[in-house]
């Protein structure tokens, strides 16, 4: 027999997911993810400069739809602009390792200090982890491909504004769908 906070925690989701709701919100948040994958893939196709990494890019900007759609458009909006704005903070910082700073894994771990302390004192606190992300997938990707570096911050910004895109407007028309709206 489960314990008593248990079988409550069992009934409340069973309470969720009777409302129509819960599902019409899993299934349009679906669609908004798809959207931004499908949409980066053809951006990144149209672009051919990273190989096989239209993929990854794809995925990039599907996961910034999640980091940016909120419930309702103030806060999808407010959302937006601090996921752009750290995108390109992370972008910044990621440019400044590659050009500037000889590779070494110590040097990385430096950076993202550096980062991270940054991104609180210009008030992406709440975003620094997403500033390291970029900084990271930037990284990444121009150890996997010979690409110039401004060349991967720029696919990486633009997979993102695709994702904080594709967020904004789901969280925008999201609010007038039968089922998203807060009152039951």
């Amino acid at each position: 027999m489960l314990p008593e906070t248990a079988r409550r925690k069992v009934h409340e989701t069973e309470q969720r997911l009777g409302h129509w709701d819960a599902y019409v919100r899993s299934i349009y948040i679906t669609i908004l993810v798809i959207m931004a994958y499908l949409l980066g893939y053809e951006f990144d196709l149209m672009a051919p400069l990273h190989g096989g990494a239209a993929v990854v890019g794809a995925l990039w900007a599907a996961v910034t739809v999640l980091a940016v759609y909120k419930d309702d458009r103030v806060a999808t909006r407010d959302s937006f602009f601090s996921t752009m704005g750290s995108a390109l903070f992370g972008a910044a910082v990621a440019l400044v390792y590659l050009v500037w700073i000889p590779p070494h894994m110590w040097n990385l771990a430096l950076i993202i200090v550096l980062a991270m302390l940054l991104s609180q004192a210009l008030g992406f606190s709440d975003r620094g982890r997403q500033v390291v992300s970029t900084l990271l997938i930037i990284v990444i990707f121009s150890h996997l491909n010979e690409l110039n570096p401004w060349m991967n911050a720029g696919m990486r910004t633009a997979e993102v504004l695709i994702g904080a895109s594709v967020g904004l407007l789901g969280g925008y028309f999201g609010e007038k769908l039968p089922g998203l709206d807060k009152e039951k």
